[in-house]
């Protein structure tokens, strides 16, 4: 390790020590007029829509269960024929709550993951993480995730994710290979196709390390 990446380690250990948590966090964020960041806006949120889009038409998908759905300006692009919005953050649930009063296609629910039960109705043709799991800092936190996100989904699940464990100094982002987790935690999925993103850290405009991780039940 570089002197400049020790550095960059010690002050992402002093900025940890600050950190509420991932939950805590994001409660704040929209609590505080903040909205799900520039990947749910923009070139990056229409990239999203059109192979999501796709890709429940393709499969004649009928219905979706998300685990973040943020404040719902990435679910106005989308074309779902019923859909249920999981967060953490109860400033969320009421944007999208009022956003789509009128829209009986959609419901959303705050979640606890500590006690959310998989199950009991709670289930979908597809399931989505999109730009979560790199800000679950905590293991815990991004294991009962993963778990719930495959336990929820009767075909399919659809991961818009930075698949890395590379280390980066946000004290809200944490990278982590999820594909290699869930690999050996849970074998009765396989990866059909991962979509390379079209704006690529780096490239001109809104840009983001996620890719898509497209993954079906065996």
């Amino acid at each position: 390790m570089t002197f400049k990446d020790a550095a960059l380690k010690f002050r992402l250990q002093i900025l940890q020590r600050r950190f509420p948590g991932s939950a805590e966090f994001w409660t704040s964020v929209y609590r505080d007029g903040g909205n799900s960041g520039e990947g749910s806006y923009g070139q990056l949120a229409m990239f999203k829509a059109e192979i999501i889009n796709g890709f429940m038409e393709e499969n004649a998908a009928q219905s979706v269960i998300e685990f973040g759905c943020g404040d719902g300006n990435q679910l106005s692009l989308m074309a779902y024929p019923r859909y249920l919005g999981l967060d953490v953050a109860p400033g969320a649930i009421e944007l999208c709550s009022h956003r789509f009063r009128d829209d009986f296609t959609k419901s959303f629910i705050l979640l606890d993951p500590k006690h959310f039960k998989p199950g009991l109705g709670l289930s979908a043709d597809l399931t989505l993480s999109l730009d979560v799991i790199f800000h679950l800092v905590e293991l815990e936190t991004y294991e009962t995730h993963l778990r719930q996100l495959f336990a929820t989904s009767n075909k399919w699940v659809i991961i818009y994710g930075y698949d890395s464990d590379v280390f980066f100094p946000e004290p809200y982002s944490y990278p982590r290979r999820f594909t290699k987790w869930i690999d050996i935690n849970i074998p009765n999925w396989k990866l059909l196709k991962v979509i390379k993103n079209k704006f690529p850290l780096g490239s001109s405009g809104e840009s983001s390390w996620s890719d898509f991780y497209v993954y079906e039940k065996m």
